[in-house]
């Protein structure tokens, strides 16, 4: 009696049970590959491989998958592919005339060629779900209104209400990075001490104590970059020209887009860690040590930093001996000319940032938001990155930056009186 083949397919790469103990992991660009099929893989006389490695995308994924037998009668899995351009004797690449693919591996198969057997070290995706982040502020004030000192456009909580709110942010705050909070009110001055205990908490930039987002600002004499444009900007990281970075900013919608500006994020940290394990060490590996310039040039303000675009500290992870990841700094639109890698070496390093920038914009990676009046995202400026779509109408967007030490104390003081509210 044959027994079904045990399997979980993952985003790139399926896990396949090959005994009761024993499990192996599979790249499907390497399952792709080695198509034993008779149909445009192997030679149907020699049973050469006909398939060219050169022509599998590296991010392909299957269709589908189920348990099946071979021919033989062996235990098998199969796996169905849509058609991939091969080549032809010419060497030009065509589109076979199939409606999609068919791998049959028998388990023996996978057993005698498995390379990841046991394999500990994985990484799951970053978070991605927008309900994981959010907080309906409403919800919080029908239970918790201070009425006697709240005003139409702000509601202010009473001081069980503010336990359980930034009980909530610390929380959410620690595990993801990044908060959505819906219906908090009009007033930035206020949602600063949503975090801090006092407005010297508050990190002013040559942008300003809080930076007006708008295409009209002419109050800020640095307004000639792109934030204060309808452009799109994209992932990206903040102040990376310089030597301290502020720890978090929080982005308070007053007015949304007529149409457009939605933001979207992405644990960086999470997704580092990924691209690590799970996709490319070696690109991990420049990333964590080839340095690189942010130069903020401006009319009126000029800074620059060097750094690798992944900073490593010198803490050990205890699990896999290696440093943790300290901080990401990520931003295209002030990254120099990149002149401090040899020749030979430029090209390997510009591919480890395509294929970084190319994890970032899957689907399946980003948590996305579209901010209305009263909103606010509040996020990790070391461990997330964050970018927004192009817009049309009058967005306008305010700003703050804020001191991690003293944001996490702020909160953790609530989280200890959680338990009596």
């Amino acid at each position: 009696m044959t027994v079904a083949t045990q399997f979980e397919l993952n985003p790139d790469w399926v896990r396949v049970h090959l005994t009761s103990s024993t499990y192996a992991d599979f790249h499907y660009f390497w399952l792709r590959h080695n198509c034993p099929c008779l149909a445009g893989c192997r030679h149907e006389k020699t049973k050469e491989r006909t398939i060219d490695a050169a022509i599998i995308p590296l991010d392909i994924r299957p269709l589908c998958a189920e348990s099946t037998v071979t021919e033989d009668g062996e235990t098998a899995i199969a796996f169905h592919w849509a058609p991939i351009a091969i080549k032809d004797d010419t060497g030009k690449l065509v589109v076979p005339d199939e409606a999609e693919h068919k791998s049959v591996f028998s388990l023996a198969w996978l057993k005698e060629n498995a390379y990841g057997v046991n394999r500990t070290q994985v990484h799951e995706l970053p978070p991605h779900n927008p309900a994981d982040i959010t907080i309906d502020y409403s919800e919080l004030a029908a239970k918790y209104a201070d009425a006697a000192n709240s005003t139409e456009d702000n509601t202010r909580l009473t001081a069980q209400g503010k336990i359980v709110y930034k009980s909530t942010l610390h929380d959410l705050l620690k595990k993801y990075g990044v908060v959505v909070v819906r219906n908090r009110g009009s007033d930035t001055e206020d949602i600063i001490y949503d975090f801090v205990e006092s407005d010297n908490a508050v990190i002013p930039t040559h942008f300003g104590r809080i930076e007006h987002l708008r295409t009209d600002n002419i109050e800020n004499a640095n307004n000639d970059q792109l934030g204060y444009t309808n452009s799109a900007v994209r992932l990206h990281t903040d102040q990376c020209y310089s030597e301290h970075v502020p720890g978090f900013q929080f982005l308070h919608c007053i007015r949304p887009a007529d149409i457009g500006g939605d933001n979207y994020f992405v644990h960086a940290e999470s997704a580092a860690n990924y691209l690590k394990t799970e996709i490319n060490s070696r690109a991990y590996e420049l990333l964590t040590s080839v340095p690189v310039r942010f130069d903020r040039k401006q009319s009126k303000f000029q800074a620059l930093h060097v750094s690798p675009i992944l900073r490593l500290s010198d803490e050990v992870d205890e699990v896999t001996g290696e440093r943790k990841l300290a901080q990401v700094r990520y931003s295209y639109f002030t990254q120099a000319a990149q002149n401090n890698v040899p020749f030979s070496e430029l090209r390997e390093w510009y591919e480890a940032q395509r294929v970084w920038d190319d994890l970032l914009y899957r689907d399946d990676f980003q948590l996305k938001a579209t901010l209305q009046s009263g909103d606010f995202v509040i996020y990790d400026n070391l461990k997330v990155l964050h970018a927004r779509n192009g817009f049309q109408g009058p967005r306008h967007m305010a700003g703050v930056y804020l001191n991690a030490p003293d944001l996490w104390a702020h909160l953790q003081q609530a989280k200890k009186q959680l338990p009596a509210a």
